[in-house]
């Protein structure tokens, strides 16, 4: 019997000061006549990525729900329902990378207080949302329990600074929120351009057409980012490759990393292997990699996604939730 399912908003002050953060908390719905819920197994709080939204990821949630736990997700700051117009989706400060990371932690802590000390609580971070989350558990990492780390990759030092100096130009000189084609050629572009006969020059997201087309008739998503968000953006890739960042994550921290073998973001797995490599070169002593044949960027949103789901969350059982089995 499928489990029922209750999703409710949840929201916060951003630590831009300004922005309204918006969220989802999915978890089993309270049963009628029973005063009590069913403790969760564990939270799982997903990070989501560039230019989408959380509503993306409502069938993954829901499935981790009938597993037993909790889901969280906000939108970030320039997405989703976290803007105030339209004009504002893609739209970050060239100082965002504090941003993020800190409305990341204001999610867990407002989440935690809700549940015993002893629920684990485990970070899911994709694409844009990976590299945040990378840079959130050198910072925040201490009493996470698990982290999947999801379409990530290991972007080269020279080509972050040199495209975050460029966002940084653009962003002195045309303002902020300006969108460039030669940055999002440079960025996501590139990505496109590594599909055979594209049919569309979102095709790298992921094999499904429905999928692809989908994405495309979101008003929510693929918005062209501002130079600001690039600036961001490279600030994130640039830290995440040092080794200073990966020797302040904690070396009990059970990390899987999860990609598609044909994710450009990850250079088709050799970007996501580098990164894995300079954890446990760090000291990180459980570090793993999933890489899935055929896949492209959204694993979570490919015609197999049903084996990405399960081999998740069973490893997200075993790492994470032995304690309280």
């Amino acid at each position: 019997m499928d489990t029922e399912v209750a999703v409710a908003p949840i929201g916060f002050l951003s630590h831009d000061g300004t922005s309204t953060i918006k969220g989802l908390v999915w978890e089993q719905a309270q049963a009628r006549g029973s005063r009590r819920r069913t403790a969760p197994r564990g939270v799982v709080q997903i990070v989501h990525g560039m230019v989408e939204h959380v509503g993306r990821y409502d069938e993954f949630a829901r499935f981790l729900v009938g597993r037993g736990f909790v889901v969280c997700a906000a939108d970030h700051i320039g997405h989703g329902k976290s803007v105030a117009s339209a004009d504002e989706l893609g739209c970050l400060p060239p100082d965002g990378k504090e941003i993020l990371i800190e409305d990341v932690h204001e999610l867990r802590k407002t989440v935690t207080a809700r549940y015993s000390r002893q629920t684990p609580y485990i970070m899911f971070g994709h694409s844009m949302g990976s590299f945040v989350t990378r840079a959130y558990l050198a910072r925040y990492g201490e009493d996470v329990a698990a982290a999947v780390i999801c379409g990530t990759g290991q972007q080269p030092l020279v080509l972050s600074k040199a495209g975050n100096a460029l966002a940084r130009f653009l962003a002195k000189t045309k303002g902020p929120d300006y969108r460039s084609t030669l940055l999002d050629n440079m960025g996501v572009g590139a990505y496109a351009k590594q599909v055979e006969n594209p049919r569309t020059p979102h095709d790298w997201i992921s094999t499904d057409p429905a999928v692809v087309d989908a994405y495309i008739a979101d008003e929510l998503c693929g918005a062209l980012f501002s130079v600001g968000g690039y600036a961001t953006l490279t600030d994130l890739t640039g830290e995440v490759v040092s080794p200073s960042c990966a020797a302040k994550v904690p070396k009990d921290l059970p990390v899987l990393f999860v990609s598609g073998a044909e994710d450009p973001v990850g250079g088709c797995g050799k970007g996501v292997r580098a990164a894995a490599d300079l954890l446990r070169r760090a000291g990180v002593q459980d570090v793993e990699v999933k890489l899935y044949e055929g896949m492209r960027h959204e694993i979570l949103n490919e015609p197999g996604r049903a084996q990405v789901y399960t081999e998740t969350v069973d490893w997200i059982e075993e790492h994470a939730c032995q304690s309280t089995s």
